[in-house]
């Protein structure tokens, strides 16, 4: 998802026709349109109805038909900055006898004064009617930043009730406070976590640092995916000069460089890949240092791009999608697969979903959705 920060000004939200390549035998129609930001989707799996979460703090049922009020959270969240509000939920894995659902948002609190503002992770219950009742809400852990901005907030479920969950580096702008190479704290991570009995904990032991983090080095990780071979996928958000897919083995920690490295260059602290405040590295590539890892894919700000948005691992869903990592763009509404060859991955664009792309979601029937800045979900099948 797009960023606010010193330079940037963010886009007014529009759309336009959805215009897929013809070689993918896809089509685009309109799902819904919705009154505000839709952004993630999960199914319930009890009612195998189709939950939609939104940036102000609601979630809404679809059944195919209506939509109906899941949750009214809007009083707890802030959306002081575009990139706060309700960030993720997910289903605990005992959810047919507890009813808790698990939640990643950011707290209410004054938009006037200090620039900080916290990431919480919470669970919410289930009432008798089917909504999810505000008086339940218990906080599981809060994350302080410093800024606004770059809060991630995504929650990918593993199984065994275990959790992923994506952090930002705190935001503003060059990561002033250096925390992507910083281990001791959770910023710019993918945290590792362990739901039981109403508490959390670290899974990961023996190791330096704060116990959680699994990945480091990440700048604002907007949405991630396992794939078929246990491989994370992850769509990091850059600043001024490249978006990054990055890929590494979901258990073995590494370290994606930010902010020492943005795509497969140095980066500088006046913002860019180049010290004269461009980003055309004068050298090209630049030695990977020990311990990091690039991405395996990443794509300029040029031809209208400014901000990548995963993203699934395609092993659903269209035929001619599947066995990719899909991801587009906020801005450009493009949509790209990155598939393996002979060792070697590369995109395939598959065009323009018609809006600004903050979303990926999947249908109960195999579906793909595509949420628009604009409160439109286009469905591609």
């Amino acid at each position: 998802m797009s960023e606010s920060e010193e330079g940037f000004e963010w886009p007014e939200p529009v759309s336009w026709d959805c215009n897929l390549d013809a070689t993918y035998s896809l089509d685009c129609g309109l799902f819904l349109e919705a009154f505000d930001i839709p952004h993630q989707s999960v199914i319930n799996p009890v009612s195998n109805e189709l939950w939609i979460v939104y940036l102000s703090g609601y979630i809404k049922s679809w059944d195919g038909n209506d939509l109906q009020l899941v949750a009214d959270l809007s009083e707890f969240v802030n959306r002081c900055h575009m990139e706060q509000g309700l960030l993720g939920v997910a289903f605990e894995d005992d959810f047919e006898v507890t009813g808790t659902v698990l939640m990643s948002y950011v707290p209410e609190g004054p938009c006037e004064g200090p620039n900080q503002s916290n990431l919480t992770l919470a669970t919410i219950s289930i009432d008798s009617e089917g909504l999810l009742d505000p008086s339940s809400i218990s906080l599981l852990k809060e994350i302080e930043q410093p800024y606004r901005n770059h809060n991630g907030g995504y929650l990918l479920p593993l199984g065994d009730n275990q959790y992923l969950w994506g952090v930002g580096d705190g935001g503003g702008s060059d990561d002033p406070h250096q925390n992507g190479q910083n281990n001791s704290n959770p910023l710019g991570s993918i945290l590792l976590f362990a739901y039981e009995q109403g508490d959390i904990t670290p899974i990961l032991i023996n190791q330096t640092g704060d116990q959680y983090v699994l990945h480091s080095g990440l700048r604002n990780p907007w949405r991630f995916d396992i794939d078929s071979y246990d491989r994370l996928w992850i769509a990091d958000v850059g600043q001024n000069c490249y978006e990054e897919i990055n890929m590494a083995p979901l258990l073995e920690s590494s370290n994606f460089g930010w902010s020492e490295r943005e795509g497969e260059h140095r980066f500088y602290s006046n913002g860019f890949t180049n010290e004269d405040g461009t980003c055309n590295p004068d050298e090209g590539e630049t030695p990977l240092p020990d311990g990091m890892t690039d991405p395996v894919g990443f794509y300029p700000h040029e031809n209208g791009n400014c901000s990548i948005t995963g993203g699934f691992w395609m092993d659903w869903g269209p035929e001619t999608l599947r066995d990719g990592y899909l991801y587009g763009d906020f801005c450009s509404g493009s949509i790209w697969v990155m598939r393996e060859e002979s060792g070697t991955w590369s995109e395939e664009y598959i065009g323009s979903s018609g809006g600004m792309i903050v979303g990926f979601g999947e249908t109960p029937d195999g579906g793909l959705l595509v949420f628009h800045w604009t409160g439109e979900v286009v469905i591609i099948g």
